[in-house]
Order: C-alpha cells, then structure tokens, then sequence
C-alpha cells in the first residue's frame, strides 16, 4: 500500500508533466496540498514551516538571485545591490518595487545604504565616497556645499556604520573610528584606535563603541568623537558587542564573554568558557545569549548581584545558532553553518521548532521582519512578533 507522501510525490510529478489542465480536476484539498508542498521546496521557508516556526509570510517574489550581491534594509526599505552596482530600493511592507538606480562603477565596493526618511535621502556608502540619491526617485541630488551628489571618504572605509544626529559613523580601513557630515558632504573627524576596524561600530546611548583586529576595544563620544576609554583584550574581538544605555556585552576569541559599563569600561563581571567565541552576544531584555562552541547556547543573567564570574540560566547543548529574533516568548537563532532556523524558549532553553532555509544566499533582520533571499529564486519577507 502506498503512502500518503508517496502518492503526494507521483500526484506532483504528473501534475507537472501533463500539465495544469490536470491539476483542476482532482481533489481540491490534495491539490493544495501539493502546493504547499511545491512552495516548500520553491521558496527559501515555505509557509508551512513559517507557520511551525510561528512566523507568516508577508510577502515574496521572484528575483534572479545570482545577479544580487548585496542586502540592506534601513527604516522600512529594502535596497538590493546587483552585479552591475545598481541599486534598487523596496518598500518593506509589501515588497512593492520603487526604484532602480546607479550605485557605483564595478569597481566600487558598496559598504551600506541607509535610508533617511525625515530628509527623502537615500545614502549608498562606498569605500571611498557617499553618494546621495532622492529617497522618492532614486535621482543623484547635490549636497549644498560640495555641489555635488559625490562626497569623499577621507578615511577609507571598512566597515558600514551608524546614524547618530547628522553623521554617520563608521570604521576605517588603518583602524579609525570616522564620523561624515553627510548632509556638508565632509568629513568632521575621527580617531584611530588600532589596527583595521573589525566591526561596524555600535551605539550605547550616545557612546560609539568600536572594535579593531587587534582586540583593542574603544567608546567614544559620539557628538564630539573624544575618545573615553579603551581596552585591550587578550585576542580579538569576536562579532560585534552588545549594547544597551549603559551596558555593553564583549564575546572574544580569548574565550571570555564580559560585561562592561559603556561609560568608563569597567567590568561587572568576566566568564571564560572552554572555548574561543566565535560570534557576538546578543542582549534582550534582562539576559544575554552566547553561542559557544561544543557547548551550545548560553544564557546568563545581564547584571547579576555579587558575581564576577557571570550567572549561567540555562544552556541548550542542540541549539547552535546565535539568537537573531524573538517570536512572542521564544528566541529565534540562526545557524549559517547549515542554514537552519530554531525557535527556543526563553524561559527554559527548550527547543520548540526546527527549520532549514533552501538555498540561502542573503539574510537580513529589520523592524520584525526576516528578509530570506534564495530558494529557487526569491525574496521572502517573514514576519515575526519582536526582534532584537
């Protein structure tokens, strides 16, 4: 007797070689099963293990993924950057398509694209220069002092960066943390903190944190760039840190996960594990994560009372992906090693659900949105209930 699977498989094989004059007259309910079955395969989380994981789709569409080599999202808008160096920009919501547009020569290596809604500005961040475009059009616009849609690096850049007042701040090739007036179109100042940057740097409140190669970390003041304190720690820095107001989480290759204060460097507490992080922490709520490797994910209390050693909650030895959403009460993490999809319960460590990305080729969070591109050619927007 044949299986309920193996008569879903020969039902497909014949609907797509007869033809779809078939598939109409035959039972409603396996023909949409088999569709269900085909999305799955197609798209890069079809709906059915969306819905286990406890996401929906918001949208998708069809798109030549091999001719896509970059992915950013910025305040509700999704820019896709092509072989070619042109950009085009979505809308977030719907996947509605609003404009294409030069980015930059071939030989142009674009960095970022930061959205600027309150200015109807679009900035796509090379290594060298800005270019600035109309948010509505996509048209290059002229920066009022420069004359010009073009506005040069003065320190190459390594990194993308982050928007704080009028500058966008980011980590440069010879180890500088740089901040670019973009609306003067200059560069305003910088400071250099060791070697090249290795992550972009991230805000605490109004402190830039950065780190370089050489495992030195740094915090800045973000409107005047003075430096405030730096610290250099035994290896390299591992994935970018986590922050709050006043706190920042620190993974390393030296083993160590540690918690500092943003404003004066000082450590709240220290934990070594048995191996080198690979990847940053994540910090929700009253708790961080870790992904440590030949142990799984870690969770430890953000300020525990009288612990210099760090407080562990729970650890989930077949979780190996780093946290990068939360959906309702579980955690959702990511593991790029096999692509594969976990939702975990916060409280306990359990995991709830397992799925795995067909074919992945970019991934980006934003606004409790997970942007998938692959599959078998196709931009999937998931929407999620809360995201870090």
């Amino acid at each position: 007797m044949c299986s309920v699977s193996s008569l879903l498989a020969l039902y497909l094989a014949m609907a797509l070689s007869i033809g779809p004059g078939v598939d109409s007259q035959l039972d409603p309910a396996a023909r949409n099963e088999a569709r269900v079955e085909a999305l799955e395969r197609q798209m890069p989380l079809g709906p059915r293990t969306a819905k286990a994981l406890g996401m929906r789709v918001q949208w998708r569409k069809p798109i030549d993924i091999d001719s896509i080599r970059g992915m950013h999202t910025s305040h509700g808008a999704v820019f896709l950057v092509n072989t070619n160096n042109e950009v085009s920009m979505l809308d977030l919501k719907d996947g509605r398509h609003k404009w294409k547009s030069f980015g930059g020569s071939a030989s142009d290596l674009i960095l970022d694209v930061a959205y600027l809604p309150e200015k109807n500005k679009v900035l796509v961040i090379r290594s060298n220069s800005i270019l600035t475009l109309a948010g509505g059009t996509g048209l290059p616009i002229l920066n009022k002092a420069t004359q010009s849609s073009v506005q040069p690096l003065d320190w190459l850049a390594a990194t993308s960066g982050v928007m704080f007042h009028d500058a966008y701040i980011y980590g440069g090739l010879a180890g500088e943390v740089a901040w670019q007036t973009y609306d003067l179109g200059f560069s305003s100042k910088a400071n250099r903190i060791g070697r090249r940057i290795a992550e972009p740097p991230v805000l605490a409140g109004e402190i830039v944190v950065a780190t370089s190669q050489d495992g030195t970390l740094a915090a800045l003041d973000a409107t005047s760039g003075t430096l405030l304190w730096t610290k250099k720690l035994l290896d390299q820095v591992s994935g970018e840190p986590a922050t709050s107001n006043r706190l920042l989480f620190v993974a390393s290759h030296d083993q160590h996960l540690r918690a500092m204060d943003a404003r004066d460097g000082r450590g709240r507490w220290s934990r070594l594990f048995e191996q080198p992080l690979q990847s940053g922490p994540t910090f929700i709520g009253d708790a961080v994560y870790q992904q440590v490797p030949q142990t799984g994910l870690v969770k430890l209390e953000a300020l525990p009372p009288s612990a210099p050693e760090g407080i562990i909650t729970w650890t989930a030895e077949d979780v190996s992906g780093d946290v990068i959403a939360t959906i309702g009460e579980l955690l959702l993490t990511f593991d790029p090693s096999n692509n594969e999809l976990q939702t975990v319960s916060a409280r306990t460590g359990a995991v709830d659900a397992t799925g795995r990305i067909n074919k992945l080729s970019l991934m980006n969070a934003e606004a409790n949105n997970l942007l998938l591109l692959g599959g078998s050619g196709e931009l999937e927007c998931l929407g999620t209930t809360g995201s870090h």
